[in-house]
This record gives structure tokens, sequence and C-alpha cells, in this order.
């Protein structure tokens, strides 16, 4: 079996019909068991199976996997994990999130070094192994995590990468708290470092979720983390707004060329489709001050229209402009505050109803011992 205990893997791994791209080298399944939830209400979500894989380098382990998936199906979704969410997290993207399903990246420390570092029974076996060798590994490595969902089945992987691999010296731990990272210059730029091999790493990671990576990944795997040309912008925390990737301009540019070449296109429909993609480069995508500018136009329209109809219909019944002007003053300032309140109470309600449905499992550095 592809999960069996020494068995080798390059490229990917297949997992319950589901498939995790893997980083260059070659992978040995290290771990293997079952593992609980930690938060969520058991329900009927049966056997959770849970994998781990190492990479040997120079005679030490310098990188691990951990990957989480459900053998039985669900039908009201799995939920999301805290990590997705997580307000002390060093980088979160949500790349979709609806009640059923969702797709989320983060990056965060994780304590694994330690000869005592909690986790699954499938990390206690293989745990013996990170201490072979002549120097000790770090106390706190950083992981590039993604968890993605669908109404019935859900994938928890996590990359795990020493950080002396990213030439970072050991620290302790609040060293990377969030707020420490953003006045460290070196571990600033390696977030970003991680933060940008995720986003390289999402695509491959979803088509995995839905078994339909391609047959090249086997001998064209991920790079490694360190190994990702960055702009100096991206490495100091102002990365480039570009699509990447087969979505970048230059791929979709490369890809009508060559439908031109084959035939399936005229040059009309070339030249028309080029053209829309000049277009979409020439507008910057929005942004959340696009949306706040917006949505203060809107209200700013609103609240016109509002009082002009306020002092209208307060001046017909009193015909006297000064006490209209009160009513409507009065009116304004009183809907005003309870809709600012009422926009709250709302905004707080979405968000917990939002985050109430955190299912996590037990994962590699954690000490909580499950509930099912």
């Amino acid at each position: 079996m592809a999960n069996d205990l020494g068995s080798q893997h390059q490229g990917r791994l297949s997992l319950s019909s589901r498939q995790v791209p893997l980083p260059i080298g070659e992978w040995t399944v290290v771990g293997h068991g079952t593992n609980k939830l930690v938060s969520g209400a058991p329900g009927a979500f049966g056997m959770i199976e849970n994998t781990i894989l190492a990479r040997r380098v120079d005679g030490r382990i310098d990188a691990l996997i951990e990957i989480n998936v459900n053998r039985l199906p669900v039908s009201n979704g799995w939920g999301s994990a805290n990590a997705c969410s997580a307000k002390d997290g060093l980088a979160t993207v949500a790349f979709y999130k609806t009640g059923v399903d969702g797709f989320c990246l983060f990056v965060q420390p994780t304590e694994l070094g330690a000869p005592n570092a909690p986790g699954p029974d499938a990390w206690l076996a293989a745990r013996p192994l990170l201490h072979e060798g002549a120097s000790p590994p770090s106390d706190l490595w950083l992981t590039v995590g993604f968890r993605v969902s669908d109404r019935r089945d859900v994938l928890d992987v996590r990359y795990h990468f020493d950080p002396s691999r990213l030439n970072l010296q050991p620290v302790p731990a609040q060293d990377w708290k969030l707020e420490a990272v953003l006045k460290a210059p070196d571990r600033y730029a390696a977030v970003n470092q991680l933060t940008t091999w995720g986003g390289l790493a999402a695509g491959l990671v979803q088509d995995g979720f839905w078994n339909s990576l391609s047959e090249q990944t086997a001998t064209a795997a991920l790079p490694n983390p360190w190994e990702v040309a960055i702009s100096a912008d991206t490495a100091n925390g102002h990365p480039s707004t570009a699509a990447t990737g087969r979505v970048s301009a230059t791929a979709r540019v490369d890809a009508l060329d060559k439908l031109l070449a084959s035939g399936v296109i005229s040059a009309a429909d070339h030249a028309a489709y080029l053209k829309a993609i000049n277009d979409e480069n020439a507008k910057p995508p929005p942004n959340p001050d696009d949306y706040y500018r917006l949505l203060g136009f809107k209200v700013i329209s609103f609240n016109f229209f509002r009082v002009s109809v306020d002092y209208i219909l307060a001046f017909v019944v009193t015909v006297n402009s000064l006490i209209s002007g009160y009513i409507t003053a009065t009116i304004v300032a009183t809907h005003s505050v309870a809709q600012v309140f009422n926009d709250m109470w709302w905004d707080n309600y979405i968000a917990t109803q939002a985050n109430s449905n955190t299912v996590d499992f037990v994962y590699i550095g954690s000490r909580s011992e499950g509930v099912s």
C-alpha cells in the first residue's frame, strides 16, 4: 500500500482517493495510524487516517509532511481548521469558504523538535527518527498548512520545514510570535518566502484533493520553499498583485499562441483574447479600500435621499422649515446610531457563526488528547 511504513515516494502520494503533492526528494512513510478530533462535534466522521512522511538530507530529517484524510464521507461538510482563521498566525489565506466547504493556506511555527513533542499516535512512533544524527533538531519548525474540504471529504496537509534550511538561527518560541516576526527582517522574509511557496503549491493541493494531479507531478515535484525565487518587494512584505502560475498573463498568452498554431482558434479570436488579457492587466484588481470607498458613496447617497424625504414629509406636516429641520436631524441621528449598532451586531453574529464550525484533529506539536 502507498502508506505502508517504510514505503518511499516522489512527486506525490495517493491516499484514500486523494493525492498530496510532495516537494522534491525522496519521502519515506515514517508514521501511519488513526487520528482523533479535538474540536467540533464528533458526529458521523468515522475514522481519520493519519500519515507522516519524512525526507532525509545528509543523514538527517530536514522536512516532514503530516496528512489527515477521512475514510468515511459525511453529508454536511468538515468545517474549517482553527489555523485558517487564527489571529496570531504568521500568515493566513482563505481561498474560499462556505457553510459546507472551504480551502485555506496558513503559515505558523510548530514546536516539534523536543524529544517529548506531542502529537498523534503515528507521530509518537516516528518521533525518535528526528533525533538520529550528529546534531539535535531545531526545537521549532516552520509549517505551511492547507485545509481543503467539500460537503463529504477533507484533506488537511501540513508541510513542516527545518528553519535552518532557510538560513535561520534557533530562537526562543516567543520570537516567532507575530509581533516579534514583524520586527525581525530575516524571519519576516522567511514567512513571506513560505507564503509564496504556499501560493505555488495551493493549486496542486486542490487538484490532489480532487484526485486529479497530472502524471507530470511524478517527475516534476514541487521545489523547496528556499528554492523559490521571489522579488525583494515580496520578501519585504510588498508582494505583487499579478497572477502567477497557469493563470499568469505569460502562461495565458503562451496557451493562446499554441491554440492559434494548432488551428483551434482563428487569428481574429487570438487577437480578441489577447486584447482581453491586456485589458485585465491594465486594470488593477479590487482591494478592501475600493470596497470601503464604494460603501461610503452608497451610504452618502442613501442618506442624502433619506434626509430629503424626511424633510419634505416633516415640512408637509408642520409647514415650518425650522421645526422640519429639527425633526429631520433627530431622525437621521437616531437612525444612524441604530444602524451602526445593528450592523455591528450582525457582523459579530456572522463572524461567530462562521467560526463555530471548527473541526480540528490532533496535530504534531498539539497537546490535546482528542475527543473521539
